[in-house]
């Protein structure tokens, strides 16, 4: 009986959003406008329709989607804002949806522009999408903000792969475009000297051509940058050696549309003692802020046979405070656990 209850409940629950409209009271935010053309292309994808913008909140009896950042909830309509509300509030990266059953009306509002387009990922899970027609669930009411800042997966182009090497551009737009739907905040990318061999017959692109293409997708969705970065210069310690490394880093940062965080690993590959790492960091930072002036450069522990001495120079160099360092990274070959990182960083 209570399984039938809930049954009959879910199906009274779907409503029609098939001639719906979608209304961004920001025009000129073109973050926020990339939110709304990734809820046009999926839905177009998946049904063949294409829901149209309205230039306001009159849509003369459609549906309507309204996608929003907090900042504007008050300039919307008073049952609008009233509902929105009555939610939790969000923080950074969340979004509020609420469903308004009078109105036929969705609002997505983002604490972000970020936030937005999480949003619009959730809503595109909950839509039942056919040719044809499109049916969302009318209970749709949720306050959701990410449990962890740093969100994140690396897409290496590279032989070593074997998976995104054979890819190209718009595959990697689609890709990278999916992963933030469903909650994605960054992408890592990596230079083109980190595999054995820099191509082979599958690469479309070379790979400092695509590295670019994809900080500027990265760059289009709003999300951050980040760059596995290892050392993979013969010699940290002569002049000669350290200017060839750097000017090859300025080529590499010089292409990147974003690069938010720039990871150096301590080892594999790379191994180098805590001195001459931080002091490679120092010259390498120098180059990177060139280009990207707010990056940070983080780093980890990952050696194969640490001593205790490398341990207290590692860490006694990552309480240093450098203006450059975001922080360190827990990674492959830590001999310490993620507590034990926490509690020897001041």
């Amino acid at each position: 009986f209570s399984w039938m209850l809930i049954y009959q409940s879910a199906l009274a629950q779907k409503v029609d959003f098939s001639h719906a409209m979608v209304f961004c009271p920001e025009q000129n935010n073109a973050p926020l406008k990339e939110a709304v053309v990734v809820l046009q292309q999926v839905i177009e994808e998946h049904s063949n329709i294409i829901l149209p913008i309205s230039p306001n909140l009159n849509t003369q009896g459609n549906p309507l989607i309204v996608v929003c950042i907090t900042k504007e909830e008050g300039t919307l309509p008073k049952a609008f804002y009233t509902s929105l509300n009555k939610l939790s509030p969000t923080g950074k990266d969340g979004y509020k949806i609420t469903f308004l059953k009078d109105e036929q009306t969705i609002i997505i509002a983002g604490f972000d522009e970020r936030g937005a387009l999480y949003g619009v990922g959730y809503l595109l899970r909950k839509m039942e999408m056919r040719r044809g027609q499109i049916l969302v669930p009318e209970n749709l009411n949720i306050s959701s903000t990410p449990a962890y800042p740093i969100r994140g997966h690396q897409l290496g182009y590279r032989p070593k792969t074997n998976a995104y090497d054979a890819w190209i551009v718009d595959q990697f737009d689609h890709y990278i475009r999916d992963l933030a739907l469903f909650g994605a905040n960054s992408i890592e990318v990596m230079p083109p000297n980190t595999d054995d061999d820099f191509s082979n017959s599958h690469m479309k692109l070379p790979a400092i051509k695509m590295i670019a293409e994809q900080s500027r997708i990265c760059k289009k969705y709003g999300l951050d940058v980040w760059m596995w970065y290892p050392n993979m210069g013969s010699n940290y310690t002569s002049t000669d050696s350290i200017q060839k490394e750097l000017n090859e880093a300025a080529k590499v940062f010089k292409v990147l549309p974003k690069l938010n965080d720039l990871f150096v690993p301590g080892g594999d590959p790379g191994d180098l003692q805590p001195g001459v790492l931080f002091a490679w960091l120092k010259k390498l930072a120098v180059v990177l802020h060139q280009y990207h002036p707010k990056a940070k450069i983080w780093v980890s522990p990952q050696v194969f046979r640490p001593s205790q001495k490398w341990y207290d120079a590692f860490y006694k160099e990552v309480n240093r405070k450098y203006s450059w360092f975001g922080g360190v990274v827990f990674g492959p070959w830590g001999k310490e656990p993620i507590q034990k990182v926490r509690q020897l960083v001041n």
